[in-house]
């Protein structure tokens, strides 16, 4: 998830063992750290003499003074407190995540360089485990393009149905949402904030998400109907006031809440680097039966899968034009499930006004609203292959990697589920 405004990030540095997770657009250069010097280069082949020493970097894309902990919740609480002391570092908070009967401490370095720090727990420690807090971000670009919300066929079919998502919860984890002044947005939203509402920029990305999903207004919303339960974890990033930022710790968090909350479909509009505590919990979430749907990237056609989205069970969403058109900034692989609309949406933004915006943020948004309307149609026979196979093929024959199985299409997907 991935809108495109608000300027998203997704890493993409093996040597990192967690990944910014961000509501991504438009990357902001990371920050790097010189970890040593090399004279392996080309000109060595050719003569010693020619070898030019060069220092060799590392991507600086994680809290650089904070670090998680994590160990199996049946174990005591001293096995943490002993790497505590051993290393220097003091807790600042301490989760359950009971999903993954996991404790997380999340812990401050005290200046020391949280990358080393996990190399050395890692090598030296049995008892507990150690990742960077890892950023993930989120995207959006703006746009005055507008397109027909029947390009997937939601108009028709809720006049076939009269049932947009009724009994059906959906969750996000994204920026806070702004419901001030917006009538569309406040009956169908719990908000649950795990970081401060911020200011209006703050609250945009999160605010143009819940409306694609469940804003009342006709024009906008997929699955009006739906209970949405708003987990806000991203806020902006200070070196980048355009961009909206969190971590593996807070998303960890966001995920074992919505979790507890006993959603049917998880939104995830951000992307980030493969990160192991997340990637733990998102398939735990698909393991329970929710219906995770994650943004493909923003990061373009050479960039490197985007996670969550390229885990399995996980409905990758890539983002089209109203000519059908993958949306140019979109990443490409193998991982992409459907195609959505994605390019010019016009949705709901703070304050009660609105907004004109394109990115994998929204078709993810877009895909998510169809989920919770066909549940609402027959909860029993749903689940997401019906999206696959009934999804408008696009480009190459067969599922491919820009468009994946193709648009998804609700009147199809309504006629598989036998619903009247």
């Amino acid at each position: 998830m991935t809108l495109i405004r608000t300027v998203p990030t997704r890493w993409a540095y093996p040597l990192l063992l967690l990944s910014f997770l961000s509501i991504s657009g438009c990357s902001t250069p990371p920050e790097y750290k010189i970890i040593g010097k090399t004279t392996n280069s080309t000109t060595c082949q050719v003569s010693a003499a020619l070898c030019i020493e060069s220092h060799v970097f590392r991507a600086v894309d994680y809290e650089k003074d904070e670090m998680l902990i994590t160990y199996d919740s049946s174990k005591p609480a001293e096995v943490a407190d002993d790497i505590l002391k051993k290393y220097r570092l003091r807790a600042k908070r301490s989760d359950s995540l009971d999903s993954v009967k996991t404790t997380m401490i999340t812990a401050a370095t005290n200046g020391q360089d949280p990358m080393d720090l996990v190399a050395a727990i890692k090598k030296q420690e049995k008892e507990v485990d150690a990742s960077t807090s890892s950023f993930y971000t989120t995207a959006n670009v703006g746009n005055n393009d507008l397109y027909p919300m029947n390009m997937t066929g939601v108009a028709a079919a809720r006049n076939r149905t009269g049932n947009s998502g009724a009994g059906v919860t959906i969750g996000m984890i994204d920026t806070p949402v702004d419901m001030t002044y917006n009538d569309s947005l406040q009956a169908s939203i719990e908000r649950i904030d795990l970081v401060a509402p911020g200011d209006e920029r703050n609250r945009l990305h999160g605010t143009e998400v819940a409306g694609v999903m469940v804003s009342r207004n006709p024009r906008i919303g997929i699955a009006p109907q739906a209970r949405l339960v708003a987990i806000s974890a991203f806020s902006t990033n200070p070196a980048n006031p355009d961009q909206r930022r969190s971590n593996s710790g807070l998303v960890a968090r966001a995920l074992e809440i919505a979790m507890d909350q006993g959603v049917d479909v998880l939104n995830l509009s951000f992307a980030g680097k493969s990160d192991p505590l997340v990637d733990k919990l998102v398939q735990a979430a698909v393991q329970r039966g929710i219906v995770v749907v994650a943004s493909a990237g923003n990061e373009g056609p050479g960039a490197q899968p985007s996670y969550p989205a390229a885990l399995p069970g996980v409905v990758a969403v890539t983002a089209v034009d109203r000519g059908e058109q993958v949306f140019g900034r979109a990443n490409r692989g193998d991982y992409i499930s459907l195609a959505a609309p994605g390019v010019g949406i016009l949705t709901t933004a703070p304050r009660g006004s609105f907004q004109v915006s394109s990115g994998t943020s929204l078709a993810t948004a877009h895909v998510s609203g169809v989920a919770a309307l066909l549940m609402s149609a027959n909860r029993a026979q749903f689940n997401p292959n019906v999206l696959n196979n009934t999804a408008i093929d696009l480009g190459r024959p067969g599922r491919d990697s820009d468009y994946g199985y193709g648009l998804v299409n609700v009147e199809r997907a309504l006629t598989s589920l036998g619903a009247r």
